[in-house]
Parts: structure tokens; sequence; C-alpha cells
């Protein structure tokens, strides 16, 4: 008889599982690997949410207004609770929260991040990633709880076109004479040319060995992100990285030329992450 009640109390269990009445087991949080808590904050798990994707309402201020709005956001979620605890593991309620804030924003800015809203209650600010796509972040400050809640979006990478074939790029140049190649990766804030870049670049080598009487312009673009000057000096060094890479494959220099731009051709405005990746490329254009 005992035995008989303890599989209809599993039964009944199982049944209760399947139909969402009892809890799953919870889904591990994983912390973010770019944006740390402040030193010293533990993770507390419990309360903390990770989702593979979902989506969130930041407020950002307009740059042309300076009014706050809001901003849908979707991509890889979190939300993390941290607390501070002083060493008897109480918790420490010293750190005021401009000291909170002051910390996430230098650590954004130093990775070439946007404060995108700040006040009394919240700080909002993005940072780029290697991927092409940039992360999310709103901190929420509780002083007298030793609380910080994190959270965070990584939002996809805008869906450009990253490379083209030979006989791509030829066709584009026959009909436009011109291409915007978002394939050619630079480090950050440097005119160093990475290896990922590889694949485009030697599909510009290919084509300009099929057709040796095309001569091409290639033209550094920037985003408005920093100076003007710095902005043309940079996509200036950034088209000679290119132009001198083709050299190395036996292209005669005659047939090209180098030319920064800076940010003076947009091809979108430079008011979101994605309008600005659109800016940041590199263009071959035919002479004639």
């Amino acid at each position: 008889m005992m035995r008989l009640k303890t599989s209809l109390l599993l039964l009944v269990a199982m049944t209760m599982l399947v139909a969402g009445i009892l809890p799953a087991a919870a889904q591990e949080v994983p912390e973010h690997p770019l944006i740390r808590p402040f030193p010293g904050a533990v993770l507390h798990e419990r309360s903390s949410v990770y989702q593979n994707f979902d989506s969130y309402e930041f407020q950002v201020r307009n740059p042309q207004t300076g009014r706050a709005e809001r901003q849908m956001v979707k991509g890889e979620y979190r939300r993390l609770r941290y607390f501070l605890h002083k060493e008897d593991g109480s918790r420490d309620t010293s750190v005021s929260r401009v000291e909170y804030f002051e910390n996430f924003k230098s650590a954004a800015l130093a990775m070439g991040g946007e404060i995108k809203w700040e006040d009394s209650r919240e700080l909002v600010f993005t940072i780029p990633r290697e991927d092409g796509g940039v992360t999310w972040c709103r901190v929420e400050v509780s002083v007298g709880a030793g609380s910080t809640i994190l959270i965070i979006i990584d939002e996809e990478p805008l869906e450009i076109k990253l490379e083209f074939g030979p006989d791509q790029m030829k066709a584009a140049l026959d009909a436009d004479g011109r291409i915007a190649l978002y394939g050619i990766l630079f480090d950050y804030d440097r005119a160093t040319l990475q290896q990922a870049s590889s694949k485009q670049l030697q599909g510009i080598v290919t084509l300009l060995h099929d057709h040796p009487d095309l001569r091409l312009e290639i033209q550094g673009h920037t985003d408005s992100d920093g100076s003007a000057a710095y902005n043309l000096q940079l996509s200036q060094r950034r088209a000679e990285s290119v132009l001198n890479y083709l050299l190395l494959f036996g292209i005669d220099p005659s047939r090209l030329k180098s030319k920064g731009y800076g940010e003076t051709m947009p091809v979108a405005p430079n008011d979101t992450a994605e309008n600005k990746a659109k800016n940041r490329r590199v263009e071959l254009v035919r002479l004639d």
C-alpha cells in the first residue's frame, strides 16, 4: 500500500511539473564578460535573471532636443543584482551613489562607450563590442541596502553584408562606381588591420589581378565620435593600411590611391550605434 502511495505521489508531481505548476530548476545566471560590478560587490544569483533573448526600454537623452526618450533594445538579457559587504559580512552602505556611477562611467568610457542618460536615479551607457554589436547597461543603486542592479542587453550586431567576392565588387563598381566594404576591420582606434579582414582583402587582390586596367581610390570613413581632425587622420591611416596590404601582392602602385575622409561623408546620421556602424567603412571608388 505504501509503495502504491509513493508511486501516485511521484505521478502527481511529474504531472504538475509538466503542467508548469511546480517550478523547474532555475537557469544559471552568468555574469557579464565586459561589464564588471563595483569592486568588492558579489552577485546575488537568486534575485538575478538571465534570458537568451528579451527586450528592455532604456531611458536616453535625445542629442538634438536634450529631452528624455525611451529606446527599445533587444538581445541577450541580464538583470544582475550585486551586494557590497563589509569584512564582518554586514552590508556596506558607506559608498555613495555618485561613487558607484563614477566607477561605471569611467569603465565604460575607457572601453569606448557612451553615456546615454544620467540622473539621481539611474545611469545608462553603451559599450561597443568586437563583433560589431553594442552592449547596453542601466545602473540602479540602493545605497541603504548596499545593492546595485545592472540591466544589461547585448544587442545583436547590425546585419550588414560584410564581405563581397571579386565578381560582386566588379559589378558594383561598373554599376555605381563605388562599393562600401564593412568586412575590413581595424583594431579599436588604430589603423592596424585585423586578421578577420583577410578574406575581404584577398577578394580585392583577386579583383585587381583579374582586371589589370582597373584603378581604385581606397577611401577611409569614420563616424563622428572624437574630433573631426583626429577622425580625418585616422581614416587616412586606415586607407593607407589597406593600400599597403594590396601592394604586398604585386599590385602596381600607380593603380591605387588612398584617401581618408574622416566623418565628412556619412551615409547615415551619427545618432545611433547602428548608424555609426554604417559610417565606419572602407570604400572602393573607381578611377576612370
